[in-house]
């Protein structure tokens, strides 16, 4: 049973390590499979339905710990069914910690879009030139969830000089929005 033991530990482990290295490396294989590929805002409900108990890497690490808490238990003079039972009832617990910790680094993921935000009001600076009504398009620099960003701009008035402040009567579309000059 030891020799078991001893080839499920060390096979488990090679793979838990090759996984780890993976996982850092940003190749981790798993098309969200793992924590479901969350990224951006989640409620908690949606987050708890998620979090994914049986997958390759708790099986992996429930292996691996159970293995090797196994044999410590074994050479501690328990018996057999008592170290097999403790071994792999840790492992478990070791998976849903692990697992879980991987859960929560997947939902600190974001691609740093932003995304539907009510741009009437902001208040910002031109950076190019904005034509007149119907003449083409300028840009502005709004900041938007603390974030300074620059969009196209139109007017459906004057031309509006570079470095002029403004603010946003509306958005056009994601990357368009409608201003006005303010004094």
């Amino acid at each position: 049973m030891e020799t078991v033991l001893y080839v499920l530990a060390g096979v488990s482990t090679a793979f838990f390590v090759l996984r780890l290295i993976l996982l850092f490396v940003g190749i981790d294989g798993t098309d969200g499979a793992d924590a479901g590929g969350l990224a951006g805002d989640l409620n908690d409900a949606t987050a708890a339905a998620d979090f994914k108990i049986f997958t390759m890497m708790t099986l992996i690490v429930t292996l691996m710990v159970g293995s090797w808490g196994s044999l410590l238990l074994l050479s501690m003079d328990l018996a057999p069914w008592m170290s097999l039972g403790g071994g792999y009832i840790g492992g478990f617990v070791a998976a849903l910690a692990v697992g879980y910790a991987i859960f929560s680094m997947k939902k600190l993921e974001s691609d740093g879009t932003v995304k539907d935000f009510n741009a009437e009001g902001l208040k910002g600076t031109v950076y190019l030139k904005i034509p007149e009504a119907g003449k083409g398009k300028g840009q502005v620099q709004v900041t938007v969830q603390g974030r300074l960003r620059t969009y196209d701009a139109v007017s459906d008035g004057p031309e509006i000089d570079s470095f002029k402040p403004i603010v946003v009567m509306s958005k056009v579309d994601e990357k368009t929005l409608r201003v006005c000059p303010t004094n």
